[in-house]
């Protein structure tokens, strides 16, 4: 048994009340659940809440973690964080997914509710309304069948900024430009009747050749565009293909193993499968390094994932191809829909993930050092 010295920090975003100034746990058989339950039990904060992490080393109590893994002993001061409501990844996934399937049916299909009057959707709307919310279906399936998630709660706060771009941008915004009257009624096509000799007569149209010659440029351009739409439609199923591989092999690599338990002396050693999933790391190091998202292992209420290098398929050129195939998905769409709408989430979302993606690499590189590829980029191949 071991008394532990509990402390919030200095300036806490969030004060703590009720904090108990000392607990006494069993550093062999306890786990840091069970630390935490004697803090909820005097705090009333659900779990999820607290971040615990050693004031000496600064070193992250690991939820569901052993505490013997951990440098600790009688006096050892623990700092307590109230880091806020959380909200399961999935359901906040999922909700962002959801709106834009919404409001894209909702603009595609109510048109005299919201613009007041009935048209007929040109070739380039139908196909980018299929196009955006199969994307958004695929999404969905993936949050629900595939992904494997390090952590599974984020801040409730993130639900706000994920409506706002996925909501109001890809939803609300991308749907009411994309499907507006106007743009379906401008066509790329040449008109019919030249305005230059639009006072001609049937007659003189069809003697001097001006009729036929408008019929075969009208022929023309809209042979142009069918073939481009078809074009683009198949860079758009390889973009996406291309990205439900890629996050295939992220979920294979990020196995989830069942959650050990600590609350006997018979579960004083990690199982032998999930030491080979933790592959060479020594127990101290499985506990520093689950600290962040730059953890080759993490934990969370179902269990501990372990990762390795992901290779293959995209892989070898960059750390995120996931995120470039999206981009390119969405590119194809503004490509269809020559729309401001859309360049202005292409570059929203391209903007986004490029961070995402740059501070990905760099927790592969510090992670793994020397062993993860170097000649990798962050997100466009063969570009820094």
């Amino acid at each position: 048994m071991v008394l532990l010295f509990l402390k919030q920090p200095a300036t806490p975003n969030l004060p703590i009340i009720n904090l108990p100034p000392v607990v006494e746990v069993d550093r062999e058989e306890a786990s840091v659940d069970d630390l935490m339950n004697a803090i909820q039990s005097s705090t009333k904060l659900a779990p999820s809440r607290l971040k615990l992490c050693l004031a000496s080393s600064k070193t992250v109590l690991v939820p569901h973690s052993p505490l013997r893994v951990y440098d600790m002993h009688d006096g050892t001061r623990v700092f307590v964080k109230d880091i806020g409501p959380q909200i399961h990844r999935r359901t906040l996934l999922l909700t962002a997914y959801s709106g834009p399937v919404f409001f894209h049916i909702l603009f595609y299909y109510c048109q005299a509710f919201i613009y007041g009057t009935t048209f007929q959707h040109t070739a380039s709307q139908i196909l980018a309304f299929t196009l955006i919310t199969l994307h958004f279906a695929k999404r969905i399936f993936e949050t629900i069948f595939v992904h494997v998630f390090y952590r599974l709660t984020v801040s409730f706060y993130s639900l706000y900024l994920y409506l706002f771009h996925y909501w109001l941008l890809s939803g609300v915004f991308m749907a009411y430009y994309i499907y507006y009257p106007s743009c379906a009624a401008v066509t790329s096509a040449p008109s019919l009747i030249d305005p230059t000799t639009s006072a001609t007569s049937p007659a003189t149209a069809i003697e001097s050749g001006t009729c036929s010659s408008s019929i075969s440029l009208l022929s023309s351009a809209l042979e142009t565009e069918e073939t481009s739409l078809y074009l683009l439609s198949a860079v758009w199923i390889f973009a996406e293909l291309s990205n439900f591989e890629t996050h295939l092999i992220l979920a294979n690599l990020r196995i989830r193993y069942p959650r050990p338990s600590y609350s006997s002396a018979a579960s004083n050693t990690i199982s032998s499968r999930q030491s080979r999933a933790l592959g060479s790391l020594s127990a101290a190091r499985f506990a520093s390094s689950m600290v962040s998202y730059s953890a080759s292992v993490s934990a969370s209420a179902s269990g501990i994932v372990a990762q390795r290098i992901p290779k293959g398929y995209g892989f070898d050129l960059v750390s995120c191809p996931n995120y470039f195939f999206e981009l390119l998905a969405w590119t194809v769409i503004t490509l269809i829909t020559r729309s401001l709408a859309s360049l202005l989430f292409l570059i929203a979302a391209g903007l986004h993930m490029w961070r995402k993606a740059a501070r990905k690499h760099e927790m592969y590189k510090t992670e793994f050092g020397s062993q993860y590829p170097k000649y990798r980029k962050v997100l466009i191949p063969y570009v820094k």
